[in-house]
């Protein structure tokens, strides 16, 4: 009698018991997505309402990426507090700020009002994203967790495909319209309640505790590095796409949104495969084939090509950045204690979105040069720069573990 066959992984992933928690946290992770993609295809609408405010039309891409400010400065400390406390609880707290921050824009009457709003939703954002990644990273093993932070980054992508349409959809009937997204998290409380563990917090020091100082700050950095270049450039899109398609006399909220879409499909596409793709490379070479890809991407971006061949560099960029994030999740968390995820979940975090914050003034600052085409140039040049650093990191880390 032969023996039986043992279940294919995706159906131990629906028999897992813990599929339930991960659904949840997964519907979490989108909410930071939510929080800038959601009002992207507005923006040529709240530059035009916003005119006759002094430098009101100016100050409206602080509105999308203002929030990444907040989320920076707050992730760090929520993931300190994540490894301290219990990380249910902080993951309702951020939710309960972000539905009242995030639907500001339905009531508040100024450019200033809405940036202050943006900067608290982003301190709840902050909060979510670190106790939701270290809740996941919490459940699963080092084996199994490449794949779960690819579903991460998956239902990101999916979950801001979904918005950016829903966004570009109500932006036609108002700009005041994509705010009211904000107020679906909501639903997730009773969810987060009956299924999400608390997630107890680190157990307390003890002489065989790996002391603080030996914390590799160092490689740390080299890899938050990646999702902040990528995404410094990446939001160059929602930024100046509208805009780029508007001086090209199209002037759709809705097809503005639907090429954002495409990228963050496409984006997601990968990333729910990555699991399988991770071994292909070692994670710095991974990162330094997106990046090539990406810098293509722009570079073919800032010739204002017809709207099919934008539709294709989309899928691009939404292929590249599907892999980074992922890839440097994956990468550092395998090579962290698990007392320190509160505080790697939230240095992941805060690579991205500070990245986020200053798009909006790398943008303004090259935007004199030529607009979206100065833009895409600069941004993709920054991706050239990154594939070329990672590609010296991957020799010199080859060189220490050959000498060890």
């Amino acid at each position: 009698m032969s023996a039986p066959e043992s279940p294919s992984p995706s159906m131990a992933l629906v028999r897992d018991p813990r599929l339930p928690a991960l659904v949840v946290l997964l519907f979490c992770a989108t909410l930071t997505v939510m929080a800038g993609a959601t009002i992207a295809p507005a923006l040529p609408g709240l530059a035009a309402h916003f005119a006759g405010e002094p430098g009101g039309d100016r100050f409206v891409p602080l509105i999308l990426t203002m929030p990444g400010l907040a989320i920076a400065i707050a992730a760090p400390l929520a993931g300190l507090i994540a490894d301290r406390t219990f990380k249910r609880r902080i993951l309702l707290a951020g939710i309960a700020v972000y539905i009242v921050a995030g639907s500001s824009g339905l009531y508040l009457n100024t450019v200033g009002a809405i940036i202050a709003a943006r900067l608290v939703l982003g301190v709840a954002v902050g909060a979510i994203m670190t106790a939701a990644t270290a809740l996941i990273a919490e459940l699963y093993s080092d084996a199994e967790r490449g794949r779960i932070l690819g579903f991460q980054a998956a239902a990101m992508s999916f979950g801001g495909m979904v918005f950016i349409l829903s966004g570009g959809v109500l932006a036609d009937l108002h700009w005041r319209a994509p705010f009211a997204i904000y107020l679906a998290p909501f639903v997730l409380v009773p969810f987060i309640l009956a299924r999400v563990p608390v997630g107890e917090p680190a157990p307390a020091r003890t002489a065989q505790s790996v002391p603080m100082a030996a914390f590799p700050w160092g490689f740390a950095l080299l890899v938050c590095m990646a999702p902040f270049a990528n995404f410094l450039i990446y939001f160059t899109i929602p930024l100046k796409l509208p805009f780029m398609l508007s001086d090209m006399g199209i002037d759709s909220a809705a097809l503005a949104g639907s090429a954002i879409a495409v990228m963050t499909f496409a984006s997601g596409a990968v990333a729910l495969v990555f699991g399988r793709i991770r071994t292909m490379a070692p994670p710095p070479l991974m990162a330094s084939l997106a990046f090539l890809v990406c810098a293509a991407a722009f570079a073919l971006l800032s010739l204002r090509p017809p709207v099919p061949v934008i539709f294709a560099l989309m899928v691009l960029v939404g292929l590249a950045s599907g892999v980074i994030l992922p890839n440097a999740s994956t990468w550092l968390f395998t090579r962290m204690a698990p007392e320190r995820r509160g505080q790697v979940s939230g240095m992941m975090t805060m690579a991205v979105f500070l990245a986020q914050f200053l798009s909006a003034p790398m943008v303004l600052l090259v935007d004199p040069l030529g607009g979206a085409t100065a833009a895409y140039m600069t941004a993709a040049t920054l991706a050239l720069a990154t594939a070329l650093f990672y590609v010296i990191a991957h020799h010199r880390l080859a060189g220490v573990h050959h000498e060890r």
